[in-house]
């Protein structure tokens, strides 16, 4: 094995550096940009009570309501995955911006937290206000060879370049259509 295929096979942070910056160098090649762009999809399949499956390319995941709302509690809502994905894109570009700066992670967790502004309204309960989250917090926990400015810089740029953040972050439009059999 020669140095250079050494090198391709080093990882960091469980990736592969020189391979991932090939992956971000290609973003630069319109063809891949569509391609990565969209569109994403999702398929959402009620099941019953306030059970759903959500279908994602080749991965399902299921979501429910807890017992206190007469639901089976099978699983987690849509409302904590929602957090979980704000707190799962985070870390991807977390993890991307250290090892593309070949800083090394030992642990890293982000906590989220958020409460509902106004939940009567889901409910049906008044007609005014916010049923979604007044405000969401993620405190990312990190122990990495790094000092505590560079890895605030990476905890920034993961959320000025994270997606789901980013998304929920500037109100993106939601367009409703409607059918009925």
């Amino acid at each position: 094995m020669g140095i250079e295929a050494s090198r391709t096979e080093e990882t960091l942070n469980g990736l592969h550096p020189m391979k991932l910056e090939e992956v971000l160098i290609s973003l630069k090649d319109p063809e891949v940009l569509k391609t990565t762009s969209g569109p994403w999809k999702a398929r959402v399949v009620w099941n019953g009570g306030f059970s759903v499956k959500a279908y994602m390319r080749n991965h399902v995941v299921e979501m429910d309501e807890p017992h206190e709302l007469a639901a089976t509690d099978k699983s987690a809502t849509a409302h904590e995955q929602l957090l979980s994905a704000i707190g799962a894109c985070l870390s991807v570009g977390f993890i991307l911006n250290a090892t593309i700066n070949r800083i090394k992670i030992h642990d890293m967790e982000i906590a989220l937290e958020a409460h509902f502004d106004t939940i009567q309204k889901w409910a049906g309960l008044c007609e005014t206000g916010n049923p979604g989250y007044r405000s969401i917090t993620a405190k990312l926990t990190v122990k990495a060879d790094a000092d505590e400015a560079t890895l605030r810089n990476l905890w920034n740029k993961a959320l000025e370049g994270s997606p789901v953040t980013q998304s929920v972050i500037r109100g993106t439009a939601v367009t409703l259509e409607f059918e009925a059999d």
